[in-house]
């Protein structure tokens, strides 16, 4: 029954053009938005239209989530699944904005996310002071948190390279492609997880000699982390990553079944 009614709404939300106003902010702060191909851009477009719909969004210390921003970050967490042929995202049920980075808490939302049960949920992300966050990312209860002030815009610029939605929304791919990881191969016919652990490894040695590397140091956290890391290059710099690290290139290439780097400049 609710397969149904979400078919039925899909249909409907698609029956309508794409926004003008949403095409312009495309335009305007997703820098990907003048180098899709043809072929990928109604797609993409589509995805951004059921995602915007489909979720909830949330404002966190007084921060108004507009239609810019659910746009903006619908525009790039869908870019990164444009290659698959489901939409993939439809395990993220609600995604909470913060203006600038804020203090992360984890005793009253555990593992299993937030507890949406309760009046005070939001109030719940702004309990027990942890230490300072960027953004979440929790699967089991299909959530994302977001700092809009490092997602990149027109308006905000970030380090080379990084991007908070696609490092958030990797954490979610890496989930849903748990059971393809174990059994995929390279085109060489190496086990996928080998050569990907073998990347990670050579990030583990440079960060650890001190050596300028083309992820940014947390990549070394763990391969989950790395994973997400490289996300964020492989489709904010895809050129830079084909150039100084194609294993790697090749092996998020094969995973993402998309080639950003052939994508028009």
């Amino acid at each position: 029954m609710f397969g149904w009614l979400r078919v039925r709404r899909r249909r409907r939300w698609l029956a309508e053009p794409f926004p003008a106003a949403w095409e312009e902010t495309l335009r305007r702060h997703v820098k990907q938005a003048d180098r899709v191909p043809a072929e990928l851009a109604a797609k993409w477009r589509q995805r951004i239209q059921v995602f915007v719909q489909a979720t909830s969004w949330e404002g966190c210390r007084g921060f108004e989530v507009t239609e810019e921003v659910r746009v903006v970050i619908a525009g790039y967490a869908t870019l990164m699944v444009l290659g698959f042929d489901d939409e993939w995202f439809s395990r993220v049920r609600h995604v909470l904005v913060h203006p600038t980075p804020y203090q992360g808490q984890r005793a009253r939302i555990g593992v299993e996310g937030v507890d949406y049960s309760h009046g005070d949920w939001v109030q719940q992300l702004e309990d027990n002071v942890e230490d300072e966050h960027l953004g979440e990312s929790w699967f089991e209860s299909g959530t994302v948190i977001l700092v809009w002030s490092e997602v990149p815009t027109a308006e905000h610029i970030v380090p080379p390279g990084t991007n908070v939605v696609l490092h958030e929304f990797a954490h979610v791919t890496h989930e849903l492609l748990a059971g393809w990881f174990p059994t995929a191969q390279t085109n060489q016919g190496e086990p996928w997880l080998e050569a990907f652990q073998r990347e990670f490894t050579r990030q583990v040695r440079d960060s650890d000699r001190g050596r300028r590397t083309l992820l940014d140091d947390y990549a070394a956290e763990n391969p989950e982390e790395f994973f997400c890391v490289a996300t964020e290059c492989f489709f904010e710099r895809p050129d830079r990553m084909r150039s100084q690290s194609a294993a790697l290139f090749e092996l998020l290439r094969q995973c993402f079944h998309s080639d950003p780097a052939s994508w028009a400049a």
